[in-house]
């Protein structure tokens, strides 16, 4: 019954549309049994499935995300905007040149640059001021694209979120829900950063700050 549950309620969390129809009270608890047994290949138990959709929002979730928001009320939160993001093809060249930005950019105490490094691509995240000099060290055919008018929110915890299941998952889900899309993120020990346009900035910061004060 626990992976039951777990395997719900982690196809619940993950797709939005779900949790929208759930909370405005319109889902069809039987065909959503009957599309997670589908799709999570469990015919058998579709009265489990049905038992886990119903305790979605009981103690035990309930329980899990006490857990997250407890986290978020001693955390805190912080902005920064006029940063820009340059996308590069990820080679060896780009590499060896991203290693070196921390030498070759003069970088002031409150300055930021971030390099997000994935299998094909290297994302940079930096300043606006610093986006024509960081621009210039790589070649053109190497960069896929700019961005500009970027923000960011960042959230400083006091206890490691690594070891913490679903904090991720919370927080993307609810800026999402709130129509907010977040170009990068990323958790480090005890911080978590988000990347978003900068017009969705303010938006951001009142969902995570709403979330601090969930009881």
């Amino acid at each position: 019954m626990t992976n039951i549950n777990k395997r719900v309620w982690d196809y619940i969390d993950s797709r939005i549309e779900i949790r929208k129809t759930m909370m405005r009270g319109l889902i069809n608890t039987s065909a959503l049994a009957r599309e997670i047994a589908a799709k999570e290949n469990i015919p058998e138990s579709k009265d489990a499935i049905i038992s886990a959709i119903r305790r979605y929002e009981s103690k035990d979730k309930e329980a899990h995300y006490k857990s997250i928001y407890d986290l978020l009320k001693k955390s805190k939160i912080s902005t920064k905007t006029r940063l820009a993001s340059i996308l590069l093809k990820r080679n060896d060249e780009t590499q060896r040149l991203a290693r070196t930005l921390y030498t070759k950019v003069d970088l002031p105490r409150s300055s930021t640059l971030k390099i997000l490094e994935v299998t094909n691509h290297i994302k940079i995240n930096m300043d606006e001021e610093l986006l024509g000099e960081i621009k210039s060290i790589f070649s053109e055919g190497d960069i896929e694209y700019t961005q500009k008018s970027l923000g960011e929110l960042v959230i400083s915890y006091a206890d490691d979120i690594t070891k913490i299941p679903g904090v991720f998952a919370t927080l993307s889900n609810e800026l999402a829900m709130n129509g907010v899309s977040i170009i990068d993120s990323m958790i480090c020990y005890r911080e978590h950063f988000f990347m978003v346009r900068e017009e969705d900035l303010e938006r951001a910061f009142g969902v995570v700050l709403r979330l601090t004060k969930r009881s």
